[in-house]
């Protein structure tokens, strides 16, 4: 009789992955709708569509046919609205570079979508209030205002925008983000379209950049930062009343970073940070205004959103939620994000415990709907009614039935008195009188987190014969902010603590042979591969991704590290360009010795391309074996989203790499 094997994770399986971005259901909670994405890797490209749930039946089935539907709202218990790029006609205008955004009505009992309407402007996130559809639009300084020109007038300005297509002028910070591209006069602007009227209205004043708003009946609540010259960390609170047409500032742009805002029991609560203790980075805590004082209702020191490190995820739905009483939200306890509750008071309930990784949230009635990963599998839905949670969706089942998904072994370990999470993948077909190579994988943020949790990449590795091992060094995220705040440390303590893994994992793990140890990881955790070459030669080879090796560049040529560079290591180039220098990689580089992989992308405007040549060029200047791939028109987020060809290069570039020199 034969035996039925498992497929083994390979590199190009992300292709087959279903990814459920969120749920959001009717008002009725009679029906959801789930926006889906799927990889089309003959296309090189993403496609997305709205599937249908069936709460009655338990039902799923696909509801739009289009390649780019992701953006949606409920008008009705009936109707979808939705964006789409269906109209030709629109489309060739967004073409030659106007701004539009079509908008389309479809009924969940089937039939085709129905152009509903128009406006000029590219639109993102909606929100429906009566009549009212709420937008955050994207608004080009730049750009001439084509849509109230006439059409001789409109042809002769487009021609003079065409023409100046090849360079950038650039007189702010910043002048680029990433997965933005340029952003210079660019901003993200709050706008009210009336449905009776077919008005649009921009509500939020000029230059200022809306980060997020939530609608409250004929409210909107909205946090703005107001810059035209320097855009800083600070952020203030607003307030539309959209009957009234009238904005009112709650909380003023000069000493807070916010984030969501809902109106509990007739008051105004809102998460935020002073970032006077623990910098940039700190954990936002609970605060209600009332007649312009702030006060702060829960001293909260854990995480307000999901940090569990995933690379088969793509998240649009939000991370909070509120009803009249509570505001629910997401957050990362050590290894796993769960749902937590805050009253109008300020008392914390967690709803939500359960190992794994909660991406979006919805409430209806008294449940709540959220999409996450549960016991290694990849992202579905799911309902929790205060009990039980109940699993929703299926569509990735079929797929990890067949495949090998190796378990993660999970063990604690000490380094420096502290307790910390270690995690092992043993290789596919694992006999323990053999003897293996080792990978220690390093996540990004820092603050971020890993959990046993499903992850292509290590488990293809895994697949492949190698080793995986991780942990959560001290900097990362879901122990409260002490544990989180490496400021000023970097390459420090967070060193020790990868080098004690790799030691206790040895220890506990003999098949692994120590002289073919390999390292990795991407953003931090290609920095922290960058500092590990430099500091150590344990290793017999590297891959180092979208990584920093020199703080003083990288400081006034990123998105965010002309603030965040400077809160990080606690210097600037000016007054202490010397600290700077000491935590940069680059400083050490005449001291590696362990091959090195470089992964970039020409697009990565949060770590720049410029630090992985600096270090690159430094490694080939010593005699020490290097090598750079570079990603055109890819950015930060290439291994989680970057176009599936790209992927599958980057990690065969990745496989290549380790196998010369540890096999």
């Amino acid at each position: 009789m034969e035996v039925y094997k498992m497929k083994k994770i390979g590199i190009d399986d992300f292709t087959c992955y279903n990814y459920p971005t969120g749920i959001e259901m009717s008002p009725d909670g009679k029906h959801g709708i789930i926006a889906v994405v799927n990889a089309n890797k003959e296309d090189n490209r993403y496609d997305s569509c709205l599937w249908l749930y069936h709460a009655e039946s338990g039902k799923v089935t696909r509801l739009t046919n289009g390649k780019k539907e992701r953006n949606f709202i409920w008008l009705d218990n009936e109707t979808i609205l939705f964006t789409s790029d269906r109209d030709k006609c629109y489309a060739e205008k967004v073409k030659n570079g106007e701004d539009w955004t079509c908008f389309y009505k479809i009924s969940i009992y089937g039939g085709e979508a129905e152009f509903a309407f128009a406006i000029p402007y590219k639109a993102s996130k909606m929100k429906l209030t009566g009549s009212k559809l709420v937008l955050s639009i994207k608004y080009d300084y730049n750009k001439p205002d084509f849509a109230s020109m006439e059409e001789n007038e409109k042809k002769e300005a487009m021609k003079a925008w065409n023409e100046e297509k090849d360079y950038e002028v650039f007189d702010e910070l910043p002048f680029w983000a990433n997965g933005q591209g340029i952003v210079n006069k660019k901003r993200t602007r709050l706008a009210v379209y009336d449905m009776e009227s077919g008005q649009t209205k921009i509500v939020s004043e000029e230059y200022e950049n809306v980060e997020g708003f939530w609608t409250e009946g004929d409210k909107v609540l909205y946090i703005g930062s107001l810059y035209t010259d320097k855009k800083d960390v600070y952020e203030g609170l607003k307030q539309y009343t959209i009957s009234a047409d009238k904005v009112e500032t709650l909380v003023e742009q000069k000493d807070m970073t916010l984030g969501y805002a809902c109106i509990l029991k007739n008051k105004v609560v809102f998460f935020g940070s002073y970032m006077k203790e623990y910098g940039f980075n700190e954990n936002h805590k609970l605060y209600t205004i009332e007649d312009g004082k702030v006060t702060l209702l829960s001293d909260f020191d854990d995480s307000k959103h999901n940090s569990i490190c995933c690379d088969c995820k793509f998240a649009d739905g939000a991370g909070f939620a509120h009803d009249d009483n509570y505001i629910y939200f997401i957050s990362t306890l050590r290894k796993e994000s769960v749902i937590r509750r805050f009253s109008a008071d300020g008392k914390l309930e967690t709803l939500v415990d359960r190992q794994g990784s909660i991406h979006t949230i919805d409430l209806c009635g008294d449940k709540i709907y959220f999409t996450g990963m549960r016991d290694m599998g990849l992202t579905e839905a799911y309902c929790f009614d205060g009990k039980e949670e109940k699993k929703l969706t299926s569509f990735n089942d079929a797929i990890m039935a067949e495949r090998n998904v190796l378990p993660v072994e999970e063990f604690t370990f000490t380094c420096k008195g502290l307790e910390l999470d270690g995690y092992v993948i043993k290789p596919a077909d694992y006999d323990p009188n053999k003897s293996y190579p080792g990978i220690l994988t390093i996540h990004g943020g820092p603050r971020a987190t890993f959990g046993p949790t499903f992850f292509h990449e290590n488990e293809v590795f895994a697949n492949a014969g190698y080793f995986v091992f991780y942990t959560n060094p001290l900097g990362s995220d879901g122990r409260g902010n002490d544990f989180a705040d490496i400021t000023g440390k970097h390459g420090g303590i967070d060193f020790e603590c990868c080098m004690a893994v790799t030691d206790e994992v040895l220890k506990r793990y003999p098949q692994i042979d120590e002289k073919r140890l390999g390292v990795m990881g991407g953003s931090y955790g290609g920095f922290m591969t960058n500092w590990v070459i430099g500091n150590t030669t344990r290793f017999a080879a590297a891959a180092s991704q979208r990584s920093i090796s020199n703080w003083i560049s990288k400081c006034m040529t990123t998105d965010i590290g002309y603030y965040f560079n400077m809160d990080q290591i606690k210097s600037d180039p000016w007054n202490s360009p010397e600290k700077m220098w000491q935590h940069s990689p680059l400083k050490y580089a005449n001291m590696a010795k362990t091959p090195t992989l470089f992964i970039q992308s020409d697009e990565d405007y949060r770590c720049w391309m410029g630090d992985a040549i600096q270090m690159f060029s430094a490694l080939k200047y010593f005699g020490v074996e290097a090598r750079m791939c570079l990603f055109h028109g890819e950015n930060h987020e290439l291994s989680r989203s970057g176009k599936p060809k790209h992927r599958i290069r980057r990690m065969t570039e990745m496989m290549e790499w380790f196998e010369k020199y540890l096999k």
